[in-house]
């Protein structure tokens, strides 16, 4: 596959590609029928159309980049204090339903207290962000299915299992962390990974959309190609080769990039 140098271009040139693939010509190619979380194709891929997959090659690709970069360690403590908040508050909630008159909500709460809680009851506030993504998911779970799930109805949590949920998903979103992933990888190794997948995507588009082109007849359709490919050779005008680099990049960065900016 030619490398046409998307190994230069940082993870904010690919993500404000965003912009330039919901535009022009490529605005008009609906992915809504294809596009899901898990990025799979369905059953057979040869039914897509090809400028489809074409979009969702980018817009994935994008997508994974944007998650890897998480969220910056100021952004990361915030999400941090946020769920060990909603810990506490699920704690002192069975505190405050263990005193309720209704035998049963008592019960609920006695029950609840013991499945769900560690140590002295905020024990898990002292875990990895990876642990608590794990605690956190088990609460929900436990809280959303099975016999816990008529006691949180009766102890009246609810709203903080909700809560729970919100901060969970939060927390690992902001460590990087996929479906899936039974750990966060080091931020900056996964910021490189996925840049690295983002260069090779892109390049892979580029070779297809150039291969065309260059086997097309002069008229409508080759135009409208040309089109196509403009704005991925505007990005690579965007972020040429370093003076004295190969006239092409490898699909991989040559270096660890400089740490990002937290995404908006």
């Amino acid at each position: 596959m030619t490398r046409y140098g998307y190994g230069y271009v940082t993870e904010k040139g690919f993500i404000a590609f965003s912009h330039d693939i919901s535009e022009g010509l490529w605005a008009e190619i609906a992915t809504e029928s294809y596009d899901n979380e898990q990025h799979t194709l369905g059953k057979d891929p040869l039914d897509i159309p090809r400028p489809v997959a074409w979009k969702l090659r980018a817009v994935w690709s994008i997508a994974t980049l944007r998650d890897a970069l998480g969220a910056s360690p100021e952004v990361l403590a915030g999400l941090d204090a946020s769920w060990d908040s909603t810990q506490r508050k699920l704690y002192h909630t069975f505190g405050s339903a263990s005193e309720e008159e209704d035998p049963e909500i008592r019960a609920a709460a006695t029950r609840l207290k013991g499945a769900l809680l560690s140590g002295n009851g905020t024990a898990q506030t002292t875990l990895s962000y990876d642990e608590k993504v794990d605690f956190g998911r088990h609460q929900v779970e436990l809280m959303t299915r099975g016999a816990l799930a008529e006691d949180t109805k009766k102890a009246r949590v609810s709203a903080v299992r909700d809560r729970i949920r919100e901060t969970t998903e939060a927390l690992a979103q902001g460590i990087g962390r996929g479906p899936g992933d039974q750990r966060s990888m080091a931020r900056a190794k996964r910021i490189r990974t996925a840049l690295a997948a983002c260069a090779s995507d892109f390049n892979g588009l580029h070779s297809e959309l150039a291969w065309l082109i260059d086997r097309t007849p002069t008229g409508p359709v080759r135009t409208r190609l040309e089109r196509m490919l403009a704005p991925f050779q505007a990005l690579l005008e965007r972020y040429p080769a370093p003076a004295g680099a190969p006239a092409t990049a490898a699909d991989e960065p040559a270096a660890t990039p400089a740490a990002p900016s937290p995404p908006a």
